[in-house]
């Protein structure tokens, strides 16, 4: 058996890891099946496929610590029993949304078992429509959340009528998914915060060979938060106020999910003057806002949300590449225009912060954001004082066409990302076949009701487009 060494950082992810804040990401995927299939289509064809093949790296790898507790943990490769990582079960009736994602909720609270490779795909069917689901996490020492993301949409393809396709864990084919495009494509927002958290832990452990760059980016940030003194439009870290999105964590989840047409989300930045992501932000914003009212939880400061951006070049494949930057979600504004424009202009600030930069100043920018957030979680901090931030809101791009495995339609394609102590709420969305695919991961306890945050981001859309 060969066994590899894990980096630092990504051992950094089992260490801070407990039953409160588990270190995995998921995707929840819905599914039509083929025309014609019968009711053992998915027990008969579809279960048999995923366990069919053999694994490949890094799927067929678990952990080891040959010293004991004191020694560094390692990959080792061996063989592997996919009936314990492919899972096929059905929900009770009526099978309902609210069912699956109870469920979803419910499987992503757990941890993975450290004993076998660190990745589970359970197939779900059951739903009162017809359709089934897939719900596929892997711990973040293994997969970030965007590697996991092309990991398993590689496996698929655009052709309906292919067929003899592997499972993803066994697919060696690139996606088909096209690069982003259009008024967002210059810095994509992207990733969640484990994401970033890895694009800051690999800067922090490259700094002392760019001082230059590091004292670059200090000044930069030094300068933002004399500016942020000055004008309501810039941002600065913990200027975010004390919210109830902002405590330790416990062990339970709730998950919700919804897709928005991606043509609505266009039409109304056009008609604002504004990007998609922007778009995206403000309905964030609208979501948080009604949601605090109700719970009258809403701070007189506006909330702050941290965005991971890409910093990657184009001809650049590999290597870390993300940053991050922080703009106001103006939830202290009522009026959705005023508060959109407020956004814009905050992101606007951000970004152009952003490109005065080298590309190594970007990465030891985000750095010094995310260096307070790596050593609240170390030491516990995180969830008792002031917060750098209020909530982490990620866009990341998919497939822009339907994709198929086998004939079985990805009709959806929602993101479940993972919290830290201090942010008890994600916002991630998916870019996908004409969609805005929204997951939103919360700690049940800590903010209960939080599924009617889709009915506030619908809310928000809708004044928008009649401002528009």
């Amino acid at each position: 058996m060969a066994a590899d060494r894990l980096s630092l950082l990504d051992a950094g992810w089992l260490m801070i890891e407990g039953p409160e804040r588990p270190m995995h990401t998921a995707a929840l995927s819905l599914v039509t099946l083929p025309e014609g299939a019968g009711p053992d289509f998915i027990r008969e064809t579809v279960v048999p496929g995923l366990l069919a093949g053999t694994p490949r790296p890094p799927f067929n790898k678990r952990l080891t610590r040959p010293n004991g507790r004191a020694g560094q943990y390692r990959w080792e490769t061996g063989d592997i029993d996919l009936s314990h990582h492919v899972r096929h079960l059905a929900l009770p009736r009526p099978g309902r949304i609210r069912e699956l994602f109870q469920l979803v909720s419910q499987f992503h609270a757990s941890l993975l078992d450290r004993h076998r490779p660190l990745w589970e795909v359970t197939f779900i069917e059951g739903l009162d429509d017809g359709r089934a689901a897939m719900y596929f996490k892997s711990h973040h020492a293994m997969l970030d959340g965007v590697a996991a993301m092309r990991q398993l949409t590689a496996a698929f393809t655009s052709d309906p009528t292919r067929t003899g396709m592997p499972a993803p864990w066994s697919a060696l084919d690139e996606p088909d998914a096209s690069p982003p495009s259009g008024d967002d494509a210059d810095i994509v927002v992207q990733g969640g915060i484990a994401e970033a958290m890895r694009s800051a832990t690999a800067g922090l452990s490259a700094a002392g060979g760019a001082a230059g760059s590091m004292a670059s980016a200090m000044g930069a940030l030094s300068r933002q938060v004399r500016a942020a003194r000055q004008q309501t439009d810039i941002v600065a870290p913990y200027q975010a106020p004390r919210t109830i999105l902002n405590t330790k964590l416990t062990g339970s989840r709730r998950f919700v999910a919804q897709s928005y047409e991606f043509d609505r989300i266009r039409d109304v930045g056009k008609a604002h003057g504004c990007t998609v992501n922007d778009v995206s932000l403000a309905l964030c914003g609208h979501a948080l806002r009604d949601y605090l009212i109700t719970h009258n939880a809403l701070p007189d400061d506006p909330l702050i949300a941290m965005v991971p951006v890409s910093i990657r070049d184009e001809e650049s494949t590999s290597g870390n590449s993300i940053s991050m930057v922080l703009t106001t979600l103006a939830t202290d504004v009522a009026d959705p225009v005023r508060r959109l424009h407020r956004i814009r202009e905050s992101m606007q600030d951000s970004k152009d912060r952003l490109r005065a930069m080298s590309r190594s100043e970007r990465r030891d920018y985000g750095m010094l954001l995310m260096t307070p957030i790596l050593l609240g979680q170390m030491t516990g901090l995180s969830g008792r004082t002031r917060p750098l931030h209020n909530v982490v809101i990620s866009n990341v791009p998919g497939p822009s066409e339907a994709q198929y495995w086998n004939g079985v339609r990805l009709d959806g394609l929602y993101p479940v990302s993972l919290l830290t102590t201090g942010y008890a709420l994600n916002i991630t969305q998916v870019s996908y076949a004409g969609n805005m695919e929204f997951g939103i991961i919360a700690d049940r306890a800590n903010l209960p009701s939080v599924q009617r945050m889709i009915d506030h981001i619908e809310d928000g859309l809708l004044e928008l487009e009649k401002a528009a």
